[in-house]
């Protein structure tokens, strides 16, 4: 497996159109805008920066992985958490207002010859649903893990988009259990892959899960971003090969070549 894009991507400011911004549980939000250029340029696994203000404040924008794309109407969504002021705008903005965003950036998610397996912790799919939905037939199953109660609007969107996704609940309250460790797959095939995006804690759990297959599974890391170029250093993390940059360098890391989960 391997990147078959490298950071080529003609990284622009565009002007677009707030379609909706909605809040899909009391952390999670998701902003749809409408901007074709912009949708049309969009590649599974890349990113764009949201500027909740037209003013400098705040000054950086808030990088996000683009959790889907429909080309057709011009429009692309971010799912986010709701962490600060930056995305406490972002949740307040509103239908048919003008918002600007940069992108694309970041490294596409790479092509696959075998099949792959997506677990995710809380927003963490939402780094693979625009591959899950562009190329189905190359993911073997989705799993999403998530708090419970509350969360119900935000499984109904997933679902929604990806529907042979199988949800698992903190608290058992919906879904298919209270732990896709139960059910994840062991023993891959040789050309079988685990993708996965989530809470710090989670990954460790999965490297665990995996510790006799560990080159099998792949992380896609969250750290904080400022420029979005490789220039800044800010998203760095600590490999085995030396430092990588999240922006520039690598859409996923092997899980036995991460010494740095991200944030």
């Amino acid at each position: 497996m391997s990147d078959t894009c490298s950071h080529t991507n003609k990284i622009d400011d565009f002007k677009c159109i707030v379609v909706s911004s909605e809040a899909l549980s009391d952390k999670i939000g998701w902003l749809t805008v409408r901007c074709r250029e912009l949708a049309e340029r969009i590649l599974p696994g890349t990113c764009v920066m949201v500027f909740p203000s037209a003013s400098n404040d705040p000054l950086l924008g808030r990088p996000f992985a683009v959790a889907d794309v429909d080309v057709i109407k011009g429009e692309l969504s971010v799912c986010y958490m709701v962490i600060g002021r930056g995305t406490e705008m972002m949740l307040r903005m509103s239908p048919g207002s003008e918002v600007r965003l940069r992108g694309p950036f970041g490294v596409p998610l790479p092509s696959v010859d075998g099949k792959i397996n997506i677990a995710a912790g809380g927003a963490g799919i939402a780094t693979f649903l625009y591959f899950a939905k562009k190329y189905p037939e190359k993911v073997a199953d989705i799993f999403l893990g998530i708090p419970g109660c509350g969360y119900e609007k935000y499984a109904a969107r997933i679902s929604e988009l990806i529907p042979k996704v199988r949800i698992f609940t903190d608290d058992g309250t919906f879904g298919e259990g209270n732990s896709m460790f139960k059910v994840l797959p062991k023993g891959l095939g040789e050309s079988e892959k685990i993708w996965s995006c989530g809470p710090p804690g989670f990954l460790k759990a999965l490297k665990k899960h995996y510790e006799d297959e560990t080159e099998k599974l792949y992380f896609s890391l969250d750290k904080r971003m400022a420029c979005g170029y490789g220039g800044c250093m800010g998203c760095v993390v600590e490999t085995v090969n030396g430092q990588k940059r999240l922006c520039a360098d690598q859409s996923l890391f092997r899980a036995d070549e991460v010494t740095d989960y991200g944030n």
